[in-house]
């Protein structure tokens, strides 16, 4: 292979426009039949006559079903909106935690249904159990020593390793979803303090010398630009698909975890083998710690700052204190001390691209201040089995057959993006056949601040990175707490 083709080896098919009948969906389909249903019904009781009496009612469904509103289609905007203001006249999009109020043994400080999930510990590793899904799921912090550091032949080696890890997943049952998660968020440099001050103890220097004064408002003025990049891999099992085994290893709380831990060692060796570390594995304080520095910004240092038995939050502090969607902005949602703003990416790279494309949103700096733009990026994947992935591809190829018979009847030519939307499926189709392994997936990025300027600018600075990735984000309107719930939760959830 020549170093051009290691260089940009990545190409990835646009989102298919084909819908269920020429590109609409289920929304846009109902409000046609509803358009239909208005004319028929009128031109049956009035005549001719009723095509106009009917026209204000079905020519608004007809309009709407056309329509798209932030790249969604209108009708299914008007659903999301109205289920809003559903939640906010019964008061479902504000809650504010109450600690003297007496709460039910095993439930968590989460939101809505959430609150279900347990946090069980074995062995120092948390097992998440989520008694709605059937699912347990269990949490690794992952380090890859200098990736975008090694040559181009080794980085493309390292992720023809990882595709082998990631469809190997795709080939055994039991496994619901694999959450790969990147978090940016400030940090504080205390471990550069604690050096300092060692040194400097055990070299008996003077602290109050010119030098070391310089030297320590240096690391005052550099404490702000402080920025931590960590990333995490949670691995989602089906414990009704993992049945017969929990069954023979006695079954109950204690079979679950048991099943917890070993798919933990397997998943260890399995990306030792990829050559990537697994940094540690989360305990319950470590989940928590997550979630309450998403939910309260402020609190960061604190958190960061703690060690031994303190390090981490307990899990009666995991979920905000506050939670507010507003209601008259459909695009934020308030936690204690940040406002969020959380996107889905809808279109990924279509030219060829490198191994490493997303480094422009791992380090997306502010536009005007320079600084760090804090962020949650999670990857969720569902593994597809073989059968339903060629199941699939069949019927999405009968729906591209059918739109275009429709288009040779209208006498229209299809486009280079059907043209592209039926390679696509040829291509699917040949690498399942080769052993490819498939993934639903889907991409959705968090990006938080202190007040509305701030998040202005953080998502500014967030566009310009995801337009140099050549990507598109489309913000989740009317869907923002549980969006944020998906991100800032490092338990395997998805959105519905």
């Amino acid at each position: 292979m020549s170093l051009d083709d290691y260089a940009r080896p990545v190409r990835l098919p646009r989102r298919s426009r084909q819908g269920i009948v020429m590109g609409m969906d289920a929304w846009q389909l109902t409000f046609i039949s509803i358009a239909a249903a208005c004319v028929l019904i009128c031109v049956n009781r009035f005549g001719p006559l009723g095509l106009l009496y009917g026209a204000p009612l079905y020519l608004t469904f007809g309009i709407l079903a056309m329509t798209t509103l932030h790249g969604i289609s209108a009708p299914r905007m008007i659903g999301l909106w109205t289920m809003k203001q559903l939640r906010h006249a019964t008061g479902a999009t504000q809650q504010t935690y109450r600690p003297e109020k007496p709460h039910l043994a095993g439930t968590l400080n989460l939101p809505g249904v959430r609150a279900s999930v347990q946090l069980w510990e074995i062995d120092g590793l948390a097992a998440a159990y989520n008694p709605r899904d059937h699912a347990v799921s269990v949490t690794a912090e992952l380090e890859v020593q200098g990736f975008l550091m090694n040559d181009l032949p080794e980085r493309f080696e390292l992720a023809q390793q990882w595709e082998r890890v990631l469809a190997s997943f795709t080939q055994r049952p039991g496994i619901k979803r694999v959450s790969l998660q990147e978090r940016t968020l400030p940090t504080t440099i205390r471990a550069a303090r604690d050096h300092y001050e060692n040194v400097q103890h055990r070299r008996g220097l003077d602290p109050h010398t010119p030098v070391a004064e310089n030297y320590a408002e240096v690391m005052d003025a550099s404490e702000r630009f402080a920025v931590a990049h960590r990333n995490y891999l949670t691995f989602t099992l089906d414990l009704i698909g993992q049945g017969a085994q929990l069954r023979a290893l006695g079954g109950g709380k204690d079979a679950i975890l048991a099943l917890a831990a070993i798919e933990a060692a397997n998943l260890a060796d399995a990306l030792r083998a990829a050559k990537i570390r697994v940094r540690r594995w989360l305990a319950p304080r470590d989940i928590a710690a997550l979630a309450r520095i998403a939910f309260d910004p402020d609190f960061a240092a604190t958190v960061q700052n703690r060690v031994g038995d303190l390090e981490g939050v307990d899990p009666s502090a995991i979920g905000p204190m506050h939670l507010e969607e507003p209601a008259h902005r459909n695009a934020v949602v308030l936690t204690d001390s940040g406002i969020h703003t959380t996107m889905w990416i809808h279109e990924w790279p279509r030219s060829d691209a490198p191994i490493g494309f997303l480094s422009p949103l791992v380090y997306a700096r502010h536009p005007v201040s320079g600084e760090a733009v804090s962020h949650i990026f999670t990857l969720v994947l569902t593994p597809v089995p073989v059968s339903k992935a060629l199941k699939r591809i069949r019927d999405e190829k009968k729906i591209w057959r059918g739109n275009e018979q429709l288009r040779a009847k209208r006498g229209t030519d299809g486009s280079a993006a059907d043209a592209s939307d039926w390679e696509a499926l040829e291509r699917q189709e040949e690498e399942i056949v080769a052993g490819h392994g498939e993934y639903r997936y889907g991409a959705y990025l968090t990006i938080s601040a202190a007040d509305d300027e701030e998040l202005d600018q953080a998502i500014a600075g967030m566009r310009n990175a995801l337009s140099r990735a050549g990507m598109e984000a489309q913000t989740l309107y009317c869907q923002q707490a549980e969006a944020l719930m998906v991100n800032a939760l490092p338990l395997g959830l998805g959105m519905k």
